[in-house]
């Protein structure tokens, strides 16, 4: 068996990881948990903009606020399936977005996830590494409950 470098690289010896490390890590698993919670059961889900339908790999978890803002980085009222063309080259669609938020979820509740964006936060390890578990463990269940892959 050949000697994998990477096995042994500082990061793996000393078992060290960053804020960041788990972020990515974070994003991931937090963009499958989105994508699959707006898919029906046999996967498939409606672009929160501009409807067109995917199979749930195909689609991106599109933020209405900025991901950049941390403290709605990871709330699931912020973030729908959106397909890459709206998500990518669309800047997102934000006007249509609000109004299916306003929509969702009212007026009001999206007045207090703007406000929530304002107000700012931040994340430790430890919180992350709780969120990566939990929506790696819901992540499960509904690949779980989905009546197919693809």
């Amino acid at each position: 068996m050949p000697f994998d470098h990477k096995k042994y690289s500082k990061k793996h010896r000393t078992g060290a990881k960053g804020l960041r490390d788990y972020e990515k890590i974070l994003d991931r698993v937090f963009s499958e948990f989105i994508r699959l919670k707006d898919s029906d059961d046999l996967g498939y889900v409606s672009c929160i903009t501009c409807g067109s339908i995917h199979f749930w790999k195909d689609i991106d978890c599109g933020h209405f606020i900025p991901r950049a803002r941390q403290a709605t980085r990871y709330d699931p009222m912020n973030c729908h399936a959106q397909c890459k063309k709206c998500n990518r080259f669309r800047s997102g669609e934000h006007d249509i977005y609000e109004e299916r938020l306003i929509e969702m979820y009212g007026e009001e509740k999206v007045k207090e996830l703007k406000l929530k964006a304002k107000i700012g936060g931040s994340y430790d390890t430890y919180l992350l590494q709780q969120m990566i578990d939990e929506y790696r463990g819901k992540v499960k269940l509904m690949k779980k409950n989905q009546v197919r892959e693809r």
